[in-house]
């Protein structure tokens, strides 16, 4: 109704705005030319009179005389009067230097007045920079036409008067199209105002404000629409709370699911998502929602199975993997929903993160396998030189000593592996938390170094210290474990007469670093990654060997975390590998 209410306006003010517009054209146009006429008729008059006034002065070509006589009816007149010879040369000139000025034959206006008639002409003056309204009169002596007299005045005083005309036209439209609006609004509202409130007030319920009712003021067809639409809103108000009190009940259980849930009308479109599904398949709900299922992402195998369900109706359960933004594995359950007659109408699924379950099953898979595989050496080497000592070995006192020192070797290799697995574990448990205090780091490592100097002697080894006087708070026990694994590893896998540097010094403000470089055979660039991993070795013959366990590495690792630092390598086969660990200097808080 606001738009009706507007078109009535409008149409009245349009009517009236063309009359009153039209009339005001008509007007300004009749004054201007009226006033134009009255001007030009007023000048040629006076140029009429003053012709007979100068014929004989021209006729005496008395130049000085002529504008003298120029300048005193100027001063008479109030206009500007040029005094032309038959042959276009201004004689005299009451506004302008007569010297100065251009021969006259091609005005217009002295055309006119060398034909015998009165020239009429609006046109720019060259002479003065402005638009003029000339009139030229011929100027006879006797029965010779001896010249012409020019009366100008600027047209600018013309059209100054006109434009007053115009302002006065301009403010009186004004006022009537505001006395029109003014009365149009009136007259419109009063037809539109009661449709208008019902239309408010059902926008507002369609807006979801159902408290909004309409005042009724009369009984007639639209008092009974206002009604009409006070019980629907009632009704609608009954029925949203409703409504909102069980939505509030789902989204609150959806978004708070760890469960992803996906649900897809019988189109394919997917019409619902809650947040656990953006961080399971990697795209945000806003930019999902109304697409297609198979649009969503590289998840085919997902959409395969909506597609499944949508077309036979069966519910499925299974795991899938994506990889997509990162790998997950995913169990995934489908189950079609149907409308009131028992069709489909859609599918939901419901997707569940068992990523960690099944590494944590890889893991577990792995580590038995690894600890199986450990322990069975050592015990099948006990236990078969056990069985040949009982089967008569015994009787042989050389034999029998070097069967036991097998034993021996292998039984506390079996040891250091449950230690090895023991302080492995209590350190990823934090069953054994670090015990912090401030130890100087070059007396700590100094120390170290000539724990493991003997190891070293026996291969003729070098080992060199650079070391510089730093302080920091670690525990002790730990840092040293780590120092004398990564030297005992350097040691074993470094050539007779080798080279072992380890070094000391500040990182950072925050940091200081431990390196241990040897000369040794190295570590090939593919298994770089994988060196901390428990029980993993690049050469496992040289490493049962040596007496290692494969746990060495891993237990440096959690330690140095622990710490809050970390540990890189840089290897090279055949050159050697350098070990650098960093560690903060001020005890780490987690």
């Amino acid at each position: 109704m606001k738009k009706l209410k507007t078109r009535l306006t409008m149409t009245y003010i349009i009517l009236i705005g063309i009359f009153v517009i039209g009339l005001g054209i008509f007007l300004a146009k009749l004054i201007e030319e009226t006033y134009i006429d009255a001007i030009g008729e007023r000048l040629t008059k006076e140029s009429t009179l003053l012709r007979e006034e100068i014929s004989w002065v021209i006729n005496r070509s008395d130049t000085k005389a002529l504008n003298e006589e120029a300048k005193q009816i100027k001063e008479k007149l109030n206009t500007r009067i040029t005094i032309i010879d038959v042959n276009g040369n201004v004689l005299a000139e009451s506004d302008f230097d007569k010297d100065k000025m251009d021969n006259h034959a091609s005005r217009p206006e002295f055309k006119k007045a060398l034909a015998g008639q009165v020239g009429k002409e609006i046109r720019y003056s060259r002479t003065l920079g402005m638009k003029m309204l000339y009139i030229a009169s011929p100027v006879y002596y006797g029965q010779h036409q001896v010249g012409a007299v020019r009366l100008a005045i600027p047209f600018r005083e013309i059209e100054d008067s006109i434009n007053s005309f115009w302002y006065s036209l301009v403010f009186g439209l004004t006022i009537v199209f505001l006395i029109t609006i003014f009365i149009s609004n009136q007259v419109a509202s009063k037809i539109t105002r009661p449709i208008e409130h019902i239309i408010y007030i059902a926008k507002r319920i369609t807006n979801r404000d159902y408290r909004a009712r309409v005042h009724i003021h009369t009984q007639d067809e639209i008092g009974q629409l206002g009604a009409a639409i006070n019980l629907m809103a009632d009704s609608l108000q009954n029925q949203i709370d409703m409504i909102h009190e069980n939505q509030s009940k789902l989204s609150t259980v959806l978004n708070h699911m760890t469960s992803g849930i996906l649900l897809v009308d019988k189109k394919g479109k997917i019409i619902l998502a809650n947040p656990a599904l953006e961080w399971l398949l990697g795209v945000k709900n806003e930019d999902i929602i109304g697409k297609y299922h198979m649009e969503v992402g590289p998840n085919y195998l997902l959409s395969e199975l909506i597609e499944r369900s949508l077309n036979t109706g069966e519910s499925i359960r299974t795991e899938i993997d994506t990889h997509y933004p990162t790998k997950k594995s995913l169990d995934s359950s489908l189950a079609p929903i149907l409308d009131a007659k028992g069709e489909i109408n859609g599918v939901v699924a419901v997707l569940h993160d068992i990523t960690k379950l099944k590494n944590l099953e890889n893991m577990r898979k792995e580590f038995v396998a690894n600890v199986s595989h450990e322990l069975r050496t050592p015990i099948t080497a006990v236990r078969g030189f056990a069985e040949t000592l009982l089967d008569g070995a015994m009787k042989d006192e050389e034999t029998c000593k070097s069967f036991l020192q097998i034993i021996y070797k292998e039984s506390d290799r079996l040891h250091r592996l449950i230690s090895d697995l023991l302080d492995l574990s209590k350190i990823e448990f934090n069953q054994d938390l670090l015990k912090y205090t401030l130890v100087d780091l070059k007396s700590f490592i100094e120390s170290t170094v000539e724990m493991i100097r003997p190891e070293a002697a026996k291969k003729e080894l070098t080992i060199i210290q650079e070391l510089s006087s730093l302080q920091a708070e670690v525990d002790e026990d730990r840092l040293r474990q780590v120092v004398i694994n990564l030297l005992t590893n350097a040691i074993n896998y470094t050539p007779p007469k080798g080279t072992i540097t380890i070094r000391l010094y500040e990182y950072s403000d925050q940091l200081f670093a431990i390196e241990v470089e040897d000369t040794g055979i190295g570590i090939p660039k593919k298994s770089l990654p994988r060196i901390f991993e428990r029980f993993y070795r690049v050469d496992k013959a040289r490493s049962r060997e040596s007496g290692g366990t494969g746990l060495g590495l891993a237990i440096v690792k959690h330690i140095v975390e622990s710490h809050g630092g970390n540990i890189k390598v840089e290897s090279e086969v055949q050159k050697g590998s350098k070990f650098t660990i960093l560690l903060p200097k001020k005890r780490y808080k987690v």
